[in-house]
């Protein structure tokens, strides 16, 4: 598929599209069947570490070690902006929900989080209450609120609409790498470390839900949530993908934070339905903005 290690991919939000970029800069779309319909050079001998769609899948912006994010126009995989500003390599890239922004976040330590205008190519915005770089920034379904993890082990919470700072949440120790907005309650949401930990994360909430330390032998780079919400995927970089799901009746294993099973699930039984994360009656409440 690529000749060297692919370092990010993502589904467009129509699904029609699947975007794959590698250490050598290389973007290449593939449609659902697998089917390479396209390749091109979007950073020049640099790693591409991470990609998203804009809300109509019709730009796409990179993220890489070239201290640059650059926004295409997706069918034309011409480069129509170019974000410079950070220091150093861009880690993490992520396009809001439902507007023309983009976040960004970077081993720079001295500016980690950037917010820019993706039709001027401005920076709007520089976030600097992380004391280290920062690996993984991803909005939330409707965009208000911004989550960040950093190599200083905490992760942030900022809320857009007031450009501040809302919440911290401690627990990992060691860097956070990788974050994701669980799909269904948006209050909740997950994280890996580098040293292959799993939190689980609830808005409001100054303590983790659920902190699983050896999910993984070594750091998580992806957390990818099944649209139902009802199975969790973590890739590592000891070479295995897991997947994760609440503990059923009758089943052995600890149910971690009255959530998640502290086991993963490497076979799935066609025949047995799956069964919908249900939580605490503030998980089911919707999600309070603070502040």
């Amino acid at each position: 598929a690529h000749d060297v290690a692919i370092r990010a991919m993502k589904w467009s939000h129509n699904d029609q599209w699947l975007a794959s970029a590698d250490h050598d800069g290389f973007v290449k779309y593939w449609q659902p069947n697998f089917n390479n319909v396209h390749m091109f050079q979007a950073h020049k001998d640099e790693p591409i570490r991470s990609l998203s769609f804009c809300p109509t899948d019709v730009k796409l912006v990179t993220g890489s070690d070239d201290a640059t994010a650059r926004v295409w126009d997706f069918a034309r995989c011409n480069e129509e902006r170019v974000l410079r500003g950070h220091g150093a390599d861009v880690r993490s890239v992520d396009w809001h929900p439902t507007k023309a922004l983009i976040a960004t976040g970077s081993r720079d330590s001295q500016q980690p989080v950037k917010l820019w205008d993706a039709k001027t190519g401005q920076c709007l915005a520089t976030l600097h209450d992380h004391k280290n770089s920062v690996m993984a920034v991803q909005w939330n379904k409707n965009g208000n609120w911004l989550l960040t993890g950093s190599r200083d082990h905490v992760i942030k919470l900022y809320d857009v609409r007031m450009m501040r700072e809302v919440q911290t949440f401690r627990g990992h120790k060691k860097e956070v790498t990788a974050l994701a907005w669980h799909p269904v309650h948006e209050g909740l949401f997950v994280s890996g470390g580098g040293d292959g930990a799993l939190g689980y994360w609830l808005v409001n909430n100054d303590k983790e839900l659920a902190l699983l330390e050896q999910a993984h032998d070594m750091a998580i780079w992806t957390l990818e949530w099944h649209p139902m919400g009802h199975i969790l995927a973590t890739g590592s970089n000891d070479n295995n993908t897991k997947f994760w799901t609440r503990n059923r009746p009758g089943d052995t294993q600890e149910d971690v934070g009255g959530l998640f099973s502290s086991s993963s699930v490497h076979n799935f039984d066609d025949e047995r339905e799956p069964i919908p994360i249900t939580t605490e009656e503030d998980l089911n409440a919707p999600p309070q903005i603070p502040g």
